[in-house]
């Protein structure tokens, strides 16, 4: 129903338009160090509201604990974390119980719980549970060594100042409102930068202005690339400036952040030399991760030995340049959707099982639990039935498993076997869309016109790749524990 996991066990709770939303985490180790900033850059990430195609919904997201978590560790209780609905609109719905809305889950819930669902915004089936996802996913990425960034608590240093690290929901609101504030009076330096920033420009990867990172607003931030751009004023010449300053800078690269600065000058005189040097940035960032994920050598991984994921979004309304994509539906005054794309790595051989609890068939229910995926497929998936089997086979080369070609994606016989974990989803277009619909009206037993109003996201598939990264954690969390590699105290 609403749980899922044998040893790691997740169950999800709430309504998009309710009091809140959250999720328990039964059977996650003892001694996990935990604090509220773990979970802020992939909350950020999944957020609406922050790029082009997205719902203009805006939620804090700020994680509640209610259970499980002492002294910043986890105790081996069941974890409880809350998120609370401060921004919501429901009588958007309320004008339309009798319509039950084409695509959405409005008409079979209503079957199924003889009208007592809780309609407002989808309700439990809305995609705003997958927050709730979120969370558990940044637990499972922790058991899993899949955080690059872990806490100053967990790494033994001290916050640079108490500013730094966000302990309360008041100090999380502060952030926010200073960041708006910033955003609203910009310099002429960052008004230009901006102009070439935004809008994803620059190779494709979003940047976000005046952003909250931890308890930081840096000018300018990719959150994908962990990339901080600032523009230094007259004022960071002085003595005090430049210990903030380089205090800044030293929680960012503890926090495996790059950092660029430039100064008004450069920005307003010689732009294109500034853009080139971000655009460097981000090529060696990507050629990084790439290297890391194929398993190439010569780059050493900030991750150690422990499991690396990444979810990418190939493609938006079938067009591999996201940009492209969205502007189709924004043409077409409709919705799109998109293909995203997970790859794991350094995957032990041996996790999963045959048959019913093979890897591809635990991943692909968690999966379908991400609200408006379509299909999964794992390796070369479909185009797989258009090779001979000569081709499609992966020849192994070594002892440990290594694979010349990698045609299966990391599984054979339902059992990882060493190589990197490859799948693809696909997610469908927004079923909420603006264009006049018909469906059926239950009250007037007739046929009518239909429009859906409210906030929704042009694709929703430009906030799945966190989300499916989560998923990912949470499954092979609990393969790694039914395999006894992580033990129940840490």
């Amino acid at each position: 129903m609403n749980s899922f996991g044998r040893i790691f066990r997740v169950s999800i709770f709430g309504e998009s338009h309710g009091e809140g939303v959250g999720i328990v985490i039964d059977g996650c180790p003892a001694g996990l160090p935990l604090v509220v900033d773990d979970f802020l850059p992939d909350l950020e990430r999944r957020k609406g509201g922050l790029q082009k195609g997205t719902t203009p919904r805006k939620e804090d997201d700020y994680p509640i604990f209610k259970s499980g978590i002492f002294q910043d560790k986890t105790t081996g209780a069941p974890i409880t974390i809350l998120f609370e609905n401060k921004n919501t609109r429901s009588g958007d719905y309320e004008k339309q119980r009798a319509v039950p809305r084409p695509g959405h889950a409005d008409f079979v819930a209503h079957k199924k719980f003889g009208g007592f669902e809780d309609f407002r915004g989808g309700g439990h089936f809305s995609g705003r549970l997958t927050v709730a996802l979120v969370a558990a996913g940044v637990i499972a990425k922790k058991l899993l060594d899949l955080t690059p960034n872990p806490s100053p608590k967990e790494r033994g240093t001290k916050p640079a100042s108490p500013g730094y690290i966000t302990n309360t929901p008041e100090h999380w609101k502060f952030l926010h409102e200073y960041a708006k504030a910033n955003r609203q009076n910009p310099t002429a330096a960052e008004d230009k930068l901006w102009q070439e920033l935004r809008n994803r420009k620059i190779e494709g990867f979003k940047f976000r202005r005046q952003h909250p990172v931890a308890g930081y607003i840096p000018d300018f931030v990719c959150l994908e690339k962990k990339l901080v751009v600032e523009i230094d004023g007259e004022y960071h010449n002085e003595i005090e400036q430049k210990k903030y300053d380089s205090l800044r800078s030293e929680w960012l690269r503890e926090h495996s952040y790059g950092i660029l600065r430039f100064t008004n000058d450069e920005v307003m005189n010689d732009l294109s030399s500034v853009l080139k040097k971000i655009t460097d940035e981000i090529i060696e960032k990507e050629n990084l991760a790439n290297n890391q994920n194929s398993g190439g050598e010569g780059y050493p991984s900030p991750l150690g030995e422990g499991i690396g994921v990444r979810s990418t979004i190939l493609e938006v309304g079938g067009e591999p340049d996201i940009e492209k994509g969205l502007q189709k539906a924004i043409d077409a005054k409709d919705s799109v959707g998109g293909i995203v794309e997970c790859r794991v790595s350094n995957l032990p051989a041996g996790l999963g099982e045959p048959f019913f609890d093979s890897v591809e068939s635990v991943l692909a229910h968690a999966v379908f639990a991400i609200p408006a995926v379509r299909g999964v497929e794992f390796g070369t998936g479909f185009a797989a039935a258009k090779m001979f089997g000569v081709g499609h086979n992966d020849a192994i080369e070594n002892a440990d498993g290594k694979t010349k070609t990698n045609h299966a994606g990391g599984v054979v016989g339902g059992i990882t076997n060493g190589n990197e974990l490859v799948f693809r989803i696909a997610i469908k277009p927004t079923s909420s869309t603006p264009k006049e619909q018909q469906t059926f009206n239950w009250e007037t037993n007739s046929i009518e016109n239909f429009s859906v109003k409210g906030r929704h996201d042009l694709c929703i598939a430009l906030r799945v790749p966190v989300v499916l990264e989560a998923v990912t954690a949470i499954v092979l969390a609990d393969l790694m524990m039914l395999e006894q590699k992580i033990g129940r105290v840490l």
